[in-house]
């Protein structure tokens, strides 16, 4: 798969249109390219692999094994229990208690998502208050630091200097750098320790409701599974469907967590598109291929997007 790019900068749109449509080809030509032309070659597994966002995917891939591992159990637990009329009473509580854990699944789901939302919003602001709070401070550090290093750097740029000189200097604004750098990151320790003391506690009683929602709805199952012998023929009757109630459950669960995965991963591709394609104008290369080709030399641009993805 290759991407074409041009090299002026009213090419820039058509460079993006170029990488879009070479993204859909499975592999491409290996013709000989004019000696004008530059080529470049990106690693993209180890692209996406140091995208910011690539250990939040894994999570996702996992908790997507997980549950379709799980589906499989109840699958396979479900008919074995209806392949044996043997096994009738057994089936009759198991199929009460699927649907039963169907519900209550859907429940539990429900109040997560309330509890969720409410706890992304109350984080959210937190942070912004917490930012607020500091904002004066880390404008001082800024301030402080921001006419000393722009007069290092212009020395270094517009002076000649000896090279003991120069190394001095940059020296001196590396320094300053660090510091710079140890101040900032001190504000943003007590960012966290700011937000973690609003967060932590209302998270503690959210967390308490999920637990006495889950006790209030395991003691009525609990309740409902005293029921009448009618009841539980009713129930034993409905063990098919009690069964596909509990694995649409789940596969909603699979569908809601693939679609976050598929989303990422487009993400992840597009940051990486996008910075290639920025770079390829910047550069002046006419083709980027997305793996290394034999007997084809390629500038390999992979850790320069890779520190542009971190930097965005």
């Amino acid at each position: 798969m290759l991407l074409e790019a041009g090299m002026k900068k009213n090419k820039l749109v058509k460079i993006s249109a170029i990488i879009a449509a070479a993204l859909l080809i499975s592999a491409c030509s290996t013709n000989v390219r004019g000696p004008q032309e530059k080529i470049a070659v990106i690693n993209w597994e180890q692209a996406v692999s140091a995208h910011p966002q690539y250990a939040k995917l894994e999570q996702g891939e996992k908790i997507l094994q997980d549950l379709l591992n799980k589906r499989k159990g109840q699958e396979e637990l479900a008919k074995a229990q209806l392949s044996s009329l043997n096994k009738l009473r057994s089936l009759r509580q198991l199929s009460q208690q699927s649907f039963m854990e169907a519900d209550f699944n859907t429940r539990m789901v429900e109040q997560r998502e309330i509890e969720n939302a409410k706890l992304q919003k109350f984080v959210a602001q937190a942070e912004a208050d917490a930012d607020n709070q500091l904002a004066a401070r880390k404008k001082d550090v800024e301030d402080a630091y921001k006419l000393k290093l722009f007069n290092l750097r212009a020395l270094l740029e517009a002076v000649k200097m000896k090279p003991d000189e120069r190394q001095a200097v940059e020296k001196q604004l590396q320094e300053l750098q660090k510091e710079r750098g140890a101040q900032i990151a001190e504000l943003q320790a007590e960012k966290r320790r700011l937000v973690d003391a609003k967060v932590l506690p209302y998270k503690a009683e959210a967390e308490q409701r999920i637990r006495d929602m889950t006790q209030q709805q395991h003691a009525q199952a609990i309740q409902q599974l005293k029921s009448p012998e009618e009841r539980d023929k009713e129930m034993l009757d409905a063990a098919p469907k009690a069964f596909n109630n509990a694995l649409s459950i789940i596969d909603r669960e699979i569908d809601k967590q693939q679609e976050k995965n598929d989303s990422l991963k487009k993400q992840i591709n597009q940051d990486i598109e996008s910075q290639a394609v920025k770079l390829a104008h910047e550069r002046g290369y006419t083709i980027v291929f997305n793996k290394f080709r034999v007997n084809m030399k390629a500038e390999d641009i992979t850790a320069a997007i890779i520190k542009a993805m971190k930097k965005a």
